[in-house]
């Protein structure tokens, strides 16, 4: 019989937890005790998240995990659902990140789905994590090990002809179905968010919104590797120079330069990124390179920028949708004056005068 998906961290149990460990088949133990501590919505904007702390009756195991849920937060329901988000991270931690070896994926110990209930639920390792204040933003540090992670992690997949049935990406389902739910979110993200943002780049949004359907079939002919989809600092714990990338809800096979430049721009301060954004692209092409991958530079440049494009778009779509609190509003605010600064600072609207 399959196992019960608890609705969120409230129905978790101990004897729950103990089926789950023994479903997932990761670690031989009993469970004598679990304790279960939300982590508030502040720690995801998707997701209701939740740390165990375990008592092994028989056995050793982690003394705490995550456990990941949707969230019930009603406007972020509406963006997880309309992305799938829940059901593929289930999905990732089933098929990719198994296949993924040496990959800075923290590991999986239950995956739960009940697709006619819209219940899911990963249990994960706890990963240690030296909190970066995202206002400050990332230092050098924490900007090469993250670069480094992403293009170890895309050399795995570049150009893999290993499909998915459940993870969208260009060459397969294609992004502009998203299309029209831009040109709905736009009227109120410029309502929201049109005075932290270079004037220009509210033209050039307007403008590539009703062309993203032919901007991503385009792109579908191009290189593809399994992105994130949401690299930001949010989605990265960050240990003794390393980093675990966390958060898989919009796993898709699109173009490389999509989880770059979401990092590079949303992580770094303005003047952090104008003074080392260059030095980090080529980073990122010189650890794909030793890993055999060889990328044209020119055609590299260009997809980076017209991923500037994407995430101006792509944040308007999510952010226009969402009702978060004071706190999380000041990290918003932050990520989008510093993703529309950057695509004024690149010009990345000159691209749009060549379609």
């Amino acid at each position: 019989m399959t196992l019960r998906v608890p609705a969120g961290p409230a129905e978790v149990t101990t004897s729950w937890f103990d089926a789950a460990l023994r479903e997932g088949g990761i670690l031989d133990v009993e469970v004598e005790q679990v304790e279960v501590e939300p982590l508030g919505a502040a720690v995801g904007l998707l997701g209701d998240l939740a740390r165990l702390s375990i008592r092994y009756r028989r056995g050793q195991g982690p003394p705490t995990m995550i456990a990941k849920f949707p969230t019930t937060d009603p406007g972020g329901h509406q963006v997880g659902s309309m992305l799938r988000a829940w059901a593929r991270e289930v999905a990732f931690y089933r098929e990719v990140a198994p296949a993924s070896p040496g990959a800075r994926i923290p590991r999986c110990y239950h995956t739960g789905a009940d697709p006619a209930a819209n219940r899911w639920v990963v249990v994960l390792e706890d990963c240690p994590n030296e909190a970066v204040d995202a206002m400050s933003g990332a230092g050098p540090a924490e900007a090469t090990a993250a670069v480094d992670a992403l293009a170890e992690f895309h050399a795995t997949w570049w150009q893999s002809p290993a499909r998915f049935d459940w993870m969208p990406g260009f060459d397969t389902t294609g992004v502009g179905g998203l299309e029209p739910l831009w040109l709905d979110a736009i009227p109120t993200f410029i309502e929201r968010y049109g005075h932290l943002v270079p004037d220009q780049t509210i033209d050039w949004l307007r403008r590539f919104a009703p062309t993203l359907h032919r901007w991503s079939d385009r792109a579908a002919g191009e290189p593809m590797t399994i992105v994130h989809a949401d690299y930001r600092l949010d989605n990265l714990l960050l240990s003794s120079g390393r980093v675990t990338m966390i958060d898989w809800q919009t796993a898709l096979r699109g173009p490389g330069a999509m989880d770059l430049s979401c990092f590079i721009v949303t992580a770094l301060t303005v003047a952090d990124r104008r003074r080392c954004e260059d030095e980090l692209l080529e980073r990122y092409l010189t650890h794909l390179s030793a890993a055999g991958v060889t990328v044209d530079r020119d055609w590299f440049q260009r997809s980076y920028d017209e991923n500037l494009l994407w995430w101006m778009g792509q944040f308007a779509n999510n952010l226009a949708r969402l009702h978060p609190d004071e706190t999380t509003q000041r990290s918003l605010d932050t990520m989008i004056e510093r993703t529309y600064t950057a695509a004024h600072d690149r010009n990345a609207g000159r691209l749009l005068e060549a379609r």
